[in-house]
């Protein structure tokens, strides 16, 4: 009976404990959207008042919240909009507004963020979901995005880097490139670490080893107001990238996948074999017959002399063409190979990323790791990348927070083989002719095999003694290793209210590992025996960033802040080199397999820079605002008296719409006047020790029998930092609620300018670096944006961005213009890209003679057929006179499409490419382009390409207007549709929050204003708009992915 009533009394108790446990949680769930479009709000934070319970929105706005019984109000949050406190219910339809801030949201700035409505500066983000690429690098994805930023894709090798010019070049001789600056810690992307990049006119980019999905956003810093805070590195411009950090609330998983393929869409013209052969034949068949030969004799002598130039007979019998010089019945093409079509193939892309992140009110963290495999469309091409990321940050006590960011990458290239135009895969494609084969044939077009029953690789041709660009990329190694680790840790105290000091400490590891092998047999390797050769490369970099800040509010009229800060950097830069000759096997590369070693080189280098920073801004009334900001910097690089330099920057900015004469106008959202100026410095690019004069031993430098000394570099005391000043005026507008954008005008001047002056030999020195120039860019930048579709089930925007921008010389020191290669001439009053060479004037329509421009010592012009009297003139500039981009997005229920046009109007390019193919007989036997075809005949006389002739010394396709083309076109850059899955999917809806799928082409068409005869690709001519005969275009390619939230 006890034992009954004590069970008794437990049931009750348990069942009282139930609905007790039952009564305390409540579920609620609602949906948050977007008061300006009516879209939802993928990853709203949602959390219970006074609690760090919560959850964010899936990719339909929706989320699904267990809340305790006596929590009543939830706040709902997203960055841009106002948040709200509201009563929590059991099913919930949150409308976010837009805030005043969100009009100008918060952007990265230099050493901090600030709200854009009171910022002075000019700069432009672009957030994560416009820079998702393929490709293994994010910049090639900017393109067309930025106002004054340029892009241009060096070439189509995987992992290779882009040229970024913002506002223009500033610099003769040292780099125009930005800085980057990654979570607030400037990093090395100028640094030369690739060997084989440099030796095989390729490219490697460190920029790569950053994996695209980790990025959260990139801010384009463009004038000094923005920029100058970061002192000697700032000339170029910045460009800071901020990666994901953790996010409060439960935890959240994230998987990615992406799988792709490019291609080549398009290729230079080429003859086919039986066109080739017929051109070289007649040609010979004419030289004989005018040389007095039968024509029997003429026939035999072409068909030999046509065969011996392609080094193979193409056709199936060894006289194809009679005496009358027509072909014989019955002969037939055996062999017709489209080099271009075998070098050039499909290439497959994966890509796959999973990150996590979570935390509570007092500490967040993100975690994150991907693989990325590309496939080059060459044949040995391709890129392969690990890499990982974390970040951790926690509030200690209430006065002091710590936090921990640490990136890993580990990256493998495989580049082009190389050794010069000669050896390369891309410019033997198109210089070999149809009439040879890949494969040794037999006298019927039948590959010849092995005594294993193996195909065997052809290496007889016209061009290229010993090569075959596809067997050659199969049996050599261009290859590298890369492994970064990119670190920060900083600790933030609050001292006093509004008053803290933060610092932060970040290292920055690179090891770079190059082999380049060549084999025994063919290619570059037999005069060696084989030859391997090794390169190795470390980088520690480190900086300390102390900063002291303040913020204030006075009087709710007046905001000020205050930075003062110290920095330190310092790169300690070590490489070794050795080789070794004379190897036994192919395919043996170990440098102690090899007979002969080669004399091991080294090199150890450090470089510092100290800074004393400070800022101060200050608003009045939210409506006029001010900035002031100077940098000091000490660099190790330049000479004794010059290694200090100062750099300051001013801008303000006038809020009108504050105004209360604005205040009738309420269709004026925003109407900002911003106008700053200031100074920044230039020091990237430079040799560490340019301002020393060096010395060098060696075996290169011989006394008799014995190793000695050499001076190799002439020392410069009095060399200083390129010193830039630049001036900005803009407007920022936003009108309706619905339109929006910004218009600029700035100019900056640069002066100091580095550059190798060229010596007399009595010096015994080539050239001496020395300050010797001034360059002035200036230009407008104009963008636009609208939500054309709003208020209705289909959205629908558009935004529009244009640069117009010139570049003009002002001063070169003790010349008034210097050739600064054999298709460019820097002078004053033009631009540093200005192209300088004979202008072509057609062809003699009475004997077919090319003919050029010849101007005299009186200004008369008049035509020469002799390229040596032809006179050199100024052409014209590379850089576009108006550049930009054009983006649309439009979205019905869980359908989003976007698409991305990047435009360029005016400008030249120089196709070298093309110069090679269009020879008109000058180079024995190599291939030709089809509009060799309409060269001058007697019957064919109004044509603008000259006889043909085989062995002509007439140098008609020497360097000339021939090959100069009109830049303007305009590019299908991206187009994207995604369709986002509604967030309950059956079975899985407990496990996958949210999914979406997508499929996505990049670089789908170009559409030339000229009758371009190259690539589908104009960006791989460069800034400087010149084809170095051996890029590997940037391709085509298609990719499908999708995206797992649970």
């Amino acid at each position: 009976m006890i034992m009954k009533s004590k069970l008794t009394w437990l049931m009750l108790f348990l069942c009282l404990g139930i609905s007790i446990s039952i009564a305390q949680t409540s579920s609620v769930k609602g949906v948050v959207i977007s008061g300006d479009d009516g879209m939802p709000i993928i990853g709203a934070s949602v959390l219970v008042k006074g609690t760090s319970q919560g959850t964010i929105t899936d990719f339909d706005g929706k989320f699904e919240l267990s809340i305790p019984s006596d929590s009543k109000i939830l706040v709902i949050s997203y960055v841009g909009m106002e948040t709200q406190e509201v009563p929590a219910q059991p099913n919930m339809r949150v409308v976010l507004k837009s805030s005043s801030e969100a009009l100008d949201e918060v952007v990265v700035v230099a050493y901090g963020t600030a709200k854009k409505s009171v910022f002075t500066g000019s700069a432009a983000s672009v957030d994560n979901s416009k820079i998702q690429t393929p490709s293994a690098s994010f910049d090639k994805s900017l393109q067309g995005q930025v106002a004054g930023l340029q892009v241009m894709s060096s070439s189509g090798q995987p992992g290779s880097t882009s040229s970024f010019r913002i506002r223009g070049s500033g610099s003769l001789n040292a780099s125009n490139e930005p800085l980057y600056v990654v979570d607030g810690v400037p990093i090395s992307a100028n640094t030369k670490y690739s060997k084989l990049a440099d030796d095989n006119d390729n490219t490697s980019s460190i920029l790569a080893t950053l994996n695209p999905q980790d990025i959260e956003t990139i801010t384009v810093l463009k004038d000094a107001a923005a920029a100058s805070l970061y002192g000697s590195r700032a000339a170029n411009g910045v460009v800071l990238i901020t990666t994901k950090n953790g996010k409060s609330g439960k935890a959240t998983v994230s998987f990615n996948a992406q799988f792709g393929f490019s291609s080549v869409p398009k290729a230079y013209d080429m003859m086919s074999s039986s066109q080739f052969y017929d051109t070289k034949f007649r040609s010979y068949y004419e030289q004989k017959l005018a040389a007095g030969a039968t024509p029997a004799e003429a026939a035999a002598a072409a068909n030999t002399l046509t065969q011996g130039a392609i080094t193979f007979n193409p056709y199936n019998m060894d006289q194809p063409y009679d005496a009358n010089g027509n072909l014989v019945n019955g002969a037939r093409i055996i062999v017709d190979t489209d080099w271009q079509d075998e070098i050039f193939k499909t290439a497959f892309t994966q890509d796959y990323n999973i990150n996590v992140t979570g935390g509570n009110e007092k500490t967040s963290y993100f975690f994150s790791t991907g693989y990325h495999d590309q496939d080059g469309v060459t044949p040995s091409a391709m890129y392969k990348r690990y890499s990982g990321k974390g970040n951790v940050t926690t509030e200690i006590t209430p006065w002091l927070k710590a936090g921990m960011n640490v990136t890993f990458s580990h990256a493998i290239q495989n580049m082009e083989v190389g050794g010069g135009a000669g050896a390369s895969p891309l410019y033997n494609a198109l210089l070999f002719p149809n009439g040879v084969p890949v494969y040794l044939t037999d006298s019927n077009g039948n590959p010849i095999l092995d005594s294993n029953g193996n195909k065997q690789f052809n290496f007889k041709n016209p061009t290229s003694l010993d090569f075959n660009p596809i067997a050659i990329p199969k049996m050599d190694i261009n290859q590298s290793k890369n492994y970064r680790f990119l670190a920060s840790a900083f600790l933030d105290f609050q001292l006093y209210k509004g008053l803290n000091f933060k610092t932060v400490f970040s290292p920055d590891y690179i090891h770079y590992s190059e082999l380049k092998y060549w084999n025994k047999d063919h290619g570059n390797g037999p005069a060696y025996g084989g030859r391997s050769d090794r390169y190795n490369t470390t980088d520690l970099m480190y900086t300390s960033t102390n900063t002291l800040n303040y913020n204030t509010r006075i009087a709710d009229k007046h905001n000020l802040s205050a930075m003062l800060g110290f920095e330190y950097w310092q790169s300690e830069y070590e490489r070794t080199e050795a080789g070794a000759t004379s190897f036994p096997l192919n395919g043996m590369h170990e440098l102690g397999s090899g007979a002969s070693a080669l004399a091991p080189q080294s090199k150890t280098t450090k470089e510092a820079l100290i800074s004393y920073l400070g800022r101060v801004e200050y608003t009045y009334n939210d409506r006029y605002n001010f900035s002031v900001s100077l940098r000091s910097d000490g660099s190790s690089v330049f000479g004794k008296d010059n290694k200090w330099g100062t750099f300051w920057s001013a801008g303000a900015s006038w809020r009108m719409e504050q105004e209360n004469f604005m205040k009738n106008l309420t269709w004026i959202d925003q109407l900002k006047l911003r106008l700053s100026y200031g100074t920044s410095g230039n020091n990237q690019g430079l040799d560490r020790y340019q301002s020393l004069g060096l010395w060098d031993t060696g075996a290169d430098y011989i006394y008799g029998t014995a190793s000695g000394t050499g001076h190799t570099q002439l020392a410069n005391p009095y060399l200083r930092w390129e010193k830039q000043a630049m001036f900005n005026i803009g407007v920022d507008y936003r009108f309706l609620n619905r339109f929006y954008g910004s218009l600029e005008y700035f100019h900056k001047n640069s002066k100091d300018l580095l550059y190798n002056y060229p010596l007399a030999a009595s010096n015994g020195f080539e050239s001496i670096m020395m300050n010797m120039a001034k360059v002035a860019n200036y230009g407008v930048e104009f963008t636009f944006g609208a939500y054309i579709l709003r208020d209705t089930p289909v959205k629908w925007n558009v935004d529009f961005n244009l640069s117009a921008i010139r570049d003009e010389i002002k001063d070169i020191v003790g010349d008034d213009q210097i050739i600064s290669s054999t298709k460019k001439i820097w002078s004053k009053g033009s631009s540093q890209y200005e192209f300088y060479m004979p202008t072509w004037a057609g062809v003699d329509p009475k004997n077919g003679d090319p003919l050029w421009i010849k101007v005299d010592a009186n200004g008369n012009r008049t035509t020469t057929n002799v390229y040596s009297q032809a006179t050199y003139e100024k052409q014209g500039r590379a850089t576009p006179d108006l550049y930009g981009g054009l983006s649309t997005s439009l979205s019905y229920k869980g359908f989003d499409l976007s698409i991305l046009f990047a435009y360029s109007w005016g400008g030249l390019v120089y196709d070298g490419l093309y110069s090679q193919v269009m020879h008109d007989g000058n180079q024995a036997g190599a291939q030709m382009h089809k509009d060799e075809l309409n060269a001058w005949t007697p019957t064919n006389t109004n044509t603008n390409v000259p006889k043909y002739s085989n062995n002509n010394t007439n140098t008609s396709n020497g360097v000339s207007t021939r090959y100069l083309y009109d830049a303007t076109n305009i590019k299908l850059k991206n187009i994207t549709l995604t369709y986002n899955l509604p967030s309950r999917l059956g079975a899985f809806s407990n496990v996958v929050k949210g999914a979406k799928v997508f499929v996505s082409a990049d670089n789908l068409f170009t559409w030339f204003k000229d009758d371009w005869k190259g690539y589908d690709d104009i960006d791989i001519f460069g800034v400087g708009g010149y084809n170095d005969l051996t890029t590997i275009p940037v391709p085509r390619t298609f990719t499908m992915g999708f995206n797992l939230n649970f």
